[in-house]
């Protein structure tokens, strides 16, 4: 109760010397006032430099300057880094133009438009509040609708040539979006990813059946790593290096009975036979043309393709892909050794087989297959690639369980997913087909998710050879601004609080000595030395707190008046002085440590008066 008793006495001390006091309260204003200044200046203008910076999307973008090409694996690794918060790939510039007017204006010439991609999540579309383009649908910049005359709403009709314009293509869009000028000044039109490859592949000449643009086949062709060759017996010295001369085939590995049984079951009793391969890219249809004329005449040779890398997942099942013409007598059928018909460029049967075990869990409907290559080595040189397709399955007796019989036409072109990658789609005629994807992309946009980040994945970029476009230097140099003002507030503000707390030590302790002998009494009362100690500790406080208020309202009246001069010059919630209420609050915190040091060291000198010494005088 002493304790609470004593904290009361020490308020009230200091407003019975309200003269002194109040002049204690001024001398901390006058030590905090410049300092809050400063830092709200500091704070202020950083604050509006750095926002700024952000709310610019332009700012933290970082648009690649090198040629050399990205996969998506590339795109999904990068899209899960932390720092960067949106990335799309980017065609060819020479390929991505068009020429847009309005649909309604008839056969009015059109204007040339950049075309550029977008996604749902770009911060561009995001930041000025637009729409991000779906199919058949486009975002136009401020330039563009000038030139075109569309506007929201809008049907614009895109006309792409190729060939010097003898071929030509045409697109409509509808406008979804005008970005203001703030945006930039290029004239251009953001469409969707898919779209662009779309415009890119017609302008190279590949036909888009999608959208009956016409063109070469982009449909994959037939390869195979290697060929097994089933033969009643070995070739002579001379025959077996006429295999791998001038054939494209370079590794020959010779096969007994129960080898060739192993890699190809169910191959006929007594045959032996040969493995030939390719080393690095698979063999195409002209070196299997080649190795196959090696047996021209000979009715009793199989050659059949081979790959061993070849996996197709159905359901739950994964099973080695095999050519079905190597299974004599399975089907019940003729072999024709020598029918290399289905080595072709046409599109494949989509047609296996499998074991008769799984008919009734599997059925005889069109079922969904992966085909997966998974190249034998380091899985981060060499990816796993696949294709999902539908295919009718047939089932047989006598097969074995963990193999799938596949047309040569249809293991061949599977076959390329060793060096491409394939999607399901048609072909000109309209067949099922499997469809060569894009082999990358050489160039991107990407936009980190802070300013810090963007100097960060530059240089990361840098490091994997990537040269890129951006505002790092800019964003550098206003950060190391932030950096050596916070160094010189700390600096000033560290000599400040020194001041201070010279300031209140030396009052309080004056003021302890002054009321030596009233202090005295109270200890001659039953106040112990201890509880005597809180009476320093609270005045100080109590007049560094009133110190801070006058100091804040001050400071409060001059932020008002700087952000009033300098209005003409902001813009939104921009300020040029600024003190937040978290900051306003760890001001206080601050001060009240720096009272709470100077009131105990005051206190210890407190904690030695004896109580004999208010007798002293008497």
């Amino acid at each position: 109760m002493k304790v609470l008793e004593v904290a009361v006495l020490a308020i009230k001390d200091v407003l019975h010397e309200w003269r002194m006091s109040f002049c204690v309260m001024f001398a901390v204003a006058a030590i905090a006032i410049p300092l809050l200044l400063f830092f709200g200046l500091k704070s202020g203008v950083m604050n509006t430099l750095e926002n700024r910076l952000l709310n610019s999307p332009a700012t933290v973008e970082l648009i690649s300057m090198s040629d050399r090409k990205l996969d998506d694996k590339w795109f999904a690794e990068h899209s899960a880094d932390s720092r960067v918060a949106f990335v799309i790939p980017r065609t060819r510039r020479l390929a991505a133009s068009a020429e847009f007017s309005k649909a309604s204006a008839g056969s009015k010439k059109g204007k040339s438009l950049d075309l550029y991609p977008s996604a749902l999540g770009d911060p561009l579309m995001d930041f000025y509040g637009q729409k991000a383009p779906l199919e058949n649908e486009c975002v136009l910049s401020s330039e563009a609708m000038r030139r075109t005359g569309a506007q929201v709403g809008d049907r614009v009709l895109a006309v792409i040539s190729r060939d010097r314009g003898t071929s030509r293509a045409e697109r409509e869009f509808t406008v979804v979006g005008v970005l203001p000028e703030a945006a930039g000044t290029v004239a251009a039109a953001y469409i969707t990813l898919e779209e662009l490859e779309e415009i890119e592949a017609f302008k190279d000449g590949i036909a888009v059946p999608k959208r009956n643009w016409p063109g070469v086949d982009n449909t994959a062709y037939p390869v195979t790593p290697q060929v097994l060759i089933a033969l009643p017996d070995y070739l002579d010295a001379v025959r077996e290096a006429m295999l791998i001369q001038n054939t494209g085939f370079s590794k020959l590995e010779k096969l007994d009975e129960e080898g060739l049984k192993k890699l190809q079951p169910f191959i006929s009793d007594g045959l032996k036979g040969y493995l030939v391969s390719t080393v690095g890219n698979p063999a195409g249809k002209k070196e299997f043309l080649s190795l196959a004329d090696r047996f021209r005449g000979r009715s009793d040779a199989i050659i059949v393709p081979f790959n061993d890398e070849l996996e197709l997942r159905i359901s739950d099942r994964t099973f080695k892909a095999r050519a079905l013409k190597a299974y004599k007598g399975v089907l019940n059928e003729k072999l024709q050794p020598m029918d290399t018909t289905d080595f072709s460029d046409t599109p494949a049967v989509r047609e296996l087989y499998l074991s008769k075990r799984y008919e009734e869990s599997l059925g005889i409907l069109p079922l969904s297959c992966e085909a997966v290559i998974r190249e034998k080595g380091d899985d981060e040189q060499y990816p796993e690639r696949k294709v999902v397709f539908d295919a009718r399955v047939k089932f047989i007796d006598n097969l074995d369980e963990n193999t799938a019989l596949l047309p040569m036409s249809l293991l061949t072109q599977l076959g390329l997913l060793k060096v491409r990658e394939l999607q399901d789609g048609l072909s000109n005629k309209g067949q099922p087909a499997f469809m060569l994807k894009k082999r990358g992309y050489t160039g991107f946009s990407m936009y980190a998710d802070s300013l810090e980040n963007v100097i960060s994945l530059k240089e990361s970029l840098m490091q994997e050879g990537i040269k890129t476009s951006s505002r790092a230097d800019r964003i550098s140099e206003v950060l190391s601004l932030d950096r050596y003002l916070s160094l010189l507030f700390l600096l000033i503000a560290c000599a400040s609080i020194l001041g201070a707390v010279c300031c209140l030590v030396a009052n309080v302790y004056a003021n302890v000595e002054r009321k030596r002998k009233e202090l005295a009494i109270l200890r001659l009362l039953g106040v112990n030395s201890l509880e005597l100690g809180i009476f320093p500790l609270v005045g100080s406080i109590t007049l560094t707190l009133g110190g801070i208020i006058v100091s804040l309202i001050v400071f409060y009246i001059l932020m008002y008046v700087i952000n009033s001069m300098f209005s003409y010059q902001l813009s939104g919630d921009e300020k040029f002085c600024d003190l937040s209420f978290y900051q306003a609050v760890n001001t206080v915190m601050i001060a009240c440590a720096i009272a709470s040091f100077s009131g105990i060291m005051a206190s210890r000198r407190i904690m030695k008066i004896e109580p004999s010494e208010s007798l002293r005088d008497e």
